[in-house]
C-alpha cells in the first residue's frame, strides 16, 4: 500500500492542507504541539474511521469551522483508490463517507480498505487501561484484517446494547427477553471464535518478537480468556443470571466481558514489568499486528510512527529498522532526525521531509 496524497481542510489546527507523497519513507518534523501527529491520526482516520486518539469527529474540526473534510489516494495492489471523510456539525446526517467517489451506505465498506499500523506513545493504554482497552485493540486489529468480524461485533454490540435498555423495563418477565438471549448467542458464538483464532496468532509472532527484543530474558505470552468458556450453555446461563442482569442493569455474560492476558506464568504484564518492558510489549504486539495483517491479506499496511523511536534504545532502534524494511510505506513524526538518522539511513529508499510548524507544512 502507498498513500499518494492527503487533503486535509478544517481538520484539527489545519485550515487547509494539501499535500502528495513519492517515496516510502516520509518525515514529519516539528516542535511538540505544532500539529505532526494530526497529520498521522487523519491518514489512520483512513483505516479506521475514527481517531487513534480517541477524540470524537466534533473535536476533530478546527476551531474556526463547523465541519471538516479530509481525503487520500492511495495505491492498492497497483490499483487506485480514493476515500472521502466529511463530517459537519449542522447536517441531519452529520458524517458521510465515499469511496473511489461514491457514498457508502455502511461503515464495513470503508473499513480496511487503507490498513495502516500506528506506533504512539500511547500506545501502553493497551497494557495499561484494562481488559475493554485490550478488548479494544483486538477488535481494531481483526477488523481492518477481516470485515466479516467488523460485522460480527458491530452486530453483537447492538443486541447488547437493545437488551441492556430491555433490562431497565419494569415487570420484565423471562419471555421477552428470551429472543435477545438467542440474539446474543448467535452473534456472541462468532466473534468468540474469531477472537480464538486470531489471539493464537498474534501470540506467536508476538513471543517471537518479545524474546528477540529482550534477548530472551522475556518469555511473555498472549491467552484469550473468554467469559463464557462452553457457550453450548449460555443461553441457559443467561436464564440463571435473569434477576441479577435485571438488578444491575446490564448483561453480566458474554464476549464484552472476554479478557486478554498478557504476561508469564500466571502473572499479568502489570504485576511485575518496568517501564522499558512495557515498552518492548507493544512494540511487539504492533509488529505482530503488522505481519499478520500483511500476511492475511497481502498488503504490507502503512506504519504510522508518532515520536516513538526517539524513545528507544539501541537494541529496539535496530528492531524498527527491520520492520521497516518490510513496510510498503512509513510516516514519521519527530522533534528532530538527531539520534534517529544513523538508523533511518541504513534504509536505502529515498525520503521525503516535511518541516510542520503552526498551521505550515512544507517539504524541505
Amino acid at each position: 500500500m502507498f498513500v499518494k496524497s492527503l487533503k486535509l481542510q478544517n481538520y484539527r489546527s489545519y485550515n487547509l492542507l494539501d499535500l502528495e507523497f513519492h517515496s516510502k519513507l516520509i518525515f514529519f518534523i516539528g516542535e511538540n504541539g505544532a500539529g505532526k501527529t494530526n497529520i498521522l491520526e487523519a491518514i489512520n482516520q483512513f483505516a479506521t474511521l475514527k481517531s487513534f486518539r480517541d477524540n470524537s469527529d466534533e473535536e476533530l474540526v478546527n476551531w474556526d469551522s463547523d465541519f471538516f473534510y479530509i481525503k487520500t489516494e492511495f495505491e492498492k495492489n497497483q490499483d487506485s483508490t480514493s476515500l472521502e471523510i466529511g463530517y459537519s456539525k449542522n447536517e441531519s446526517i452529520k458524517r458521510k463517507v465515499k469511496l473511489n467517489g461514491s457514498l457508502i451506505q455502511k461503515r464495513q465498506e470503508a473499513i480496511g480498505e487503507l490498513k495502516t499500523v500506528v506506533f504512539s506513545p500511547s500506545d501502553l493504554i493497551i497494557l495499561e487501561g484494562g481488559p475493554s482497552e485490550r478488548r479494544r485493540f483486538i477488535d481494531s486489529f481483526i477488523s481492518i484484517v477481516n470485515k466479516n468480524y467488523y460485522i460480527e461485533i458491530l452486530e453483537y454490540n447492538k443486541v447488547l446494547k437493545q437488551r441492556n435498555a430491555l433490562l431497565k423495563k419494569p415487570n420484565l418477565k423471562l419471555e421477552e427477553v428470551l429472543p435477545w438471549n438467542k440474539l446474543l448467542y448467535e452473534k456472541g458464538i462468532q466473534v468468540f471464535e474469531y477472537r480464538k483464532e486470531y489471539i493464537e496468532k498474534l501470540n506467536f509472532y508476538f513471543q517471537t518478537d518479545i524474546e528477540r527484543l529482550s534477548g530472551n530474558k522475556d518469555i511473555f505470552q498472549i491467552v484469550y480468556k473468554p467469559n463464557v468458556e462452553d457457550y453450548s450453555t449460555f443461553e441457559q446461563g443467561l436464564i440463571n443470571r435473569f434477576r441479577r442482569d435485571i438488578q444491575l442493569g446490564y448483561t453480566t455474560s458474554g464476549i464484552h466481558r472476554d479478557e486478554i492476558f498478557i504476561g508469564r506464568e500466571d502473572k499479568d504484564i502489570l504485576e511485575f514489568a518496568s517501564q522499558g518492558q512495557k515498552r518492548s510489549t507493544v512494540i511487539s504486539l504492533k509488529t505482530a499486528q503488522f505481519y499478520i495483517t500483511k500476511n492475511e491479506t497481502g498488503e504490507s499496511p502503512i506504519l504510522l510512527i508518532d515520536d516513538v523511536i526517539r524513545e528507544l534504545d539501541v537494541k529496539r532502534r535496530e528492531f524498527f529498522v527491520e520492520l521497516l524494511m518490510n513496510a510498503g510505506q512509513t510516516f514519521f513524526t519527530t522533534t528532530d532526525l538527531e539520534g534517529i538518522s544513523e538508523y533511518v539511513g541504513k534504509i536505502e529508499q529515498p525520503k521525503e521531509i516535511f518541516a510542520v510548524e503552526g498551521k505550515s507544512v512544507k517539504r524541505v
